[in-house]
């Protein structure tokens, strides 16, 4: 097959690392692939080792934007009439609107859209929400198959009446969860690479509103009171920052919290935490979340997207999402029960290898493709 792969934004994230490691699965099983890009970056980098074609698409962006969004439908569709692709992959909120559009000008025959998660169940204002809705209503009707990360975005997609013309499936996000763990630094070295030592709380996280982070600071204050020798580290970057560092400042964090940047040793580094710790707002299924459950990180995470699916059977903390205090509760709590620490380690271990395969995954979005 000839297959597109679509996606917003060209920096390291969830999504992107799934594609990078998606289209040389596809490529290693003889389908000849291109990646479609709003921006450069890491992505772009990734493709250009690979060998895999990068059209970069100037007029796609991530806000809602009139004039660029139409002229982005007439260039997705002038790119995909030049490809000619058999199918194209929808990553992301705005390609799967604007994208499945330009797919259905282009008559492509076949149009997946994988949603990370619903961007409308975000803490955006109520106008912003309502075009999103109607946009995912509008556009699942040249759309074949929508691919959810977990089960409850489907019971979202049932309750909003966003029905594609075939069907809605859920395929989990997965990892090689053995080989994840082969990368990882060892501890010490992981702590001296990223200049840290102490009890480590970690987190790994694009600075975008959905990953509440600024709220995280303040539950960070509140262990820090209780722990003084805890640290918290951050690793990311992105439009939040400014307002990240006048958290740390308002409270008095300076000495304990580090913002560590991007990183291009991120994903093995997680052996420098004794706690991984996700406070976001909004999520899909969380890639940093898997991977700390993979590399046997105790992990708390806040009741949203699939945390709490993911870290059932005993994996892992769920708190309620925007609430401080009961987050740096859990933070405290766990930090002083050794022996559920390494419970929660274990159990989260075999249940990555166990439930979120990533074979299953590349074969899951594969056969929508397909289909």
């Amino acid at each position: 097959m000839r297959i597109a792969l679509i996606v917003t934004q060209g920096e390291h994230g969830g999504v992107q690392d799934l594609l990078a490691r998606f289209m040389h699965w596809l490529k290693k099983n003889g389908h000849e692939v291109a990646v479609f890009c709003g921006t450069d970056g890491w992505l772009q980098k990734r493709c250009e080792e690979a060998q895999i074609p990068f059209i970069r698409l100037k007029h796609l962006k991530r806000e809602i934007h009139p004039v660029h969004d139409l002229l982005a439908i007439k260039e997705i569709k002038d790119a995909l009439t030049q490809f000619r692709p058999d199918a194209v992959h929808l990553n992301s909120t705005k390609t799967g609107i604007i994208g499945s559009i330009a797919a259905h000008l282009a008559k492509v025959k076949r149009v997946t859209y994988r949603i990370g998660g619903w961007v409308f169940l975000e803490d955006l204002p109520a106008w912003k929400k309502q075009i999103y809705i109607l946009a995912e209503k509008y556009t699942a009707r040249v759309k074949d198959i929508i691919i959810c990360v977990h089960p409850a975005d489907i019971e979202v997609a049932n309750t909003y009446k966003i029905k594609p013309k075939q069907k809605i499936i859920s395929v989990p996000n997965g990892i090689n969860a053995e080989q994840f763990r082969l990368t990882q630094l060892p501890r010490g070295q992981a702590r001296v690479a990223l200049g840290i030592d102490g009890f480590v709380f970690g987190t790994i996280a694009n600075f975008y509103p959905p990953k509440d982070l600024p709220r995280y600071i303040e539950a960070c204050s509140l262990v820090a009171q209780k722990m003084p020798q805890a640290r918290f580290l951050l690793i990311g970057d992105g439009e939040q920052r400014s307002q990240i560092e006048a958290a740390i400042k308002t409270y008095g964090l300076e000495k304990q919290v580090m913002l560590a940047g991007t990183r291009e040793d991120a994903d093995i580094s997680y052996n420098a935490f004794d706690i991984f710790v996700l406070p976001s707002s909004k999520e899909g299924m969380s890639w940093a979340l898997l991977k700390a459950m993979a590399a046997g990180i105790p992990s708390i995470a806040t009741d949203v997207g699939a945390a709490k699916w993911m870290l059932s059977d005993n994996c892992g903390v769920v708190v309620p999402p925007q609430n401080p205090r009961a987050l740096a509760d859990a933070m405290i709590d766990l930090a002083s029960n050794e022996a559920m620490c390494n419970q929660l380690s274990e159990n989260a271990k075999n249940k990555a290898a166990s439930s979120f395969q990533e074979e299953a995954t590349y074969r899951g979005n594969l056969e929508a493709l397909e289909a």
